[in-house]
């Protein structure tokens, strides 16, 4: 059973604990609990939005909720002192074409970076950047759990909710800094179980007998996870699984 810390940053409206931080030596013991898909989503230096097309069947489209100059954003992950200002921030929810939300992000840029390398800003970054044919890598500064009922409402779900925030580096100088969280309506496409984080009763904790499927129904006062897998009675119903290991090596 794992305790996670809260994050000392996060998102307006949201709670989020740290499941891991590249900060520090990597928790292997944690990461191995993660599905051997997730884990390459989640800490991949490619683009998401790609891997969102490529498990998902669809193109990705982002609807843009906000985009704004800003001088001082106190939920601003802490990377962002790397840009140059002014400061522009950029909030989307990315969907399939079909309408299914896949991720909720914001970004935060130098503005003239921002128009420079984003000339259709209603598309993706990451297409955006293939568009341009820009080379960019991804630096991956931290995994969290959030909650918050604004994103219940936004994923028509009940958190938690797996998320990152990583730097985009262009050339030898970082570009944005993004932080992004993942609906669990794209579950089934990165494991046959259907895992995601939720709500269970307990501490918030991390464990990887502690993980549900994304469509069952149970009570949310407390984080932690639990995978389940539908019987093979054609009942419907779920059956436990054991715990899973898997080596990182």
């Amino acid at each position: 059973m794992r305790n996670f810390p809260i994050s000392f940053w996060h998102l307006p409206g949201l709670e989020q604990r740290v499941v891991w931080s590249g900060s520090t030596n990597r928790d292997e013991a944690v990461l191995a609990e993660l599905p051997p898909a997730w884990r390459l989503l989640m800490l991949s230096d490619g683009s998401a939005t790609r891997s969102l097309t490529l498990l998902t069947g669809e193109a990705i489209a982002a609807d843009v909720k906000e985009t704004a100059v800003v001088t001082e954003d106190r939920n601003a992950p802490p990377e962002t002192v790397m840009l140059a200002k002014p400061h522009l921030r950029r909030t989307v929810m990315l969907k399939t074409v079909s309408g299914t939300v896949v991720s909720y992000a914001v970004s935060w840029w130098n503005q003239q970076d921002y128009e420079t390398f984003l000339a259709n800003p209603a598309l993706p970054i990451g297409t955006s950047m293939k568009n341009a044919q820009s080379e960019y890598c991804r630096e991956i500064c931290s995994l969290f759990l959030a909650s918050g009922t604004a994103l219940d409402q936004r994923f028509n779900a009940q958190g938690p909710y797996l998320g990152r925030h990583y730097v985009m580096r262009h050339g030898n100088r970082p570009l944005n800094v993004i932080v992004e969280i993942y609906a669990p309506a794209i579950a089934y496409h990165l494991d046959a179980t259907g895992w995601y984080p939720r709500w269970t009763n307990g501490a918030p904790t991390w464990n990887d007998v502690d993980v549900i499927a994304a469509d069952a129904t149970v009570a949310r006062p407390d984080f932690s996870l639990k995978t389940l897998r539908r019987t093979a009675a054609g009942s419907g119903g779920f059956a436990e699984l054991a715990p899973r290991r898997h080596s990182l090596h």
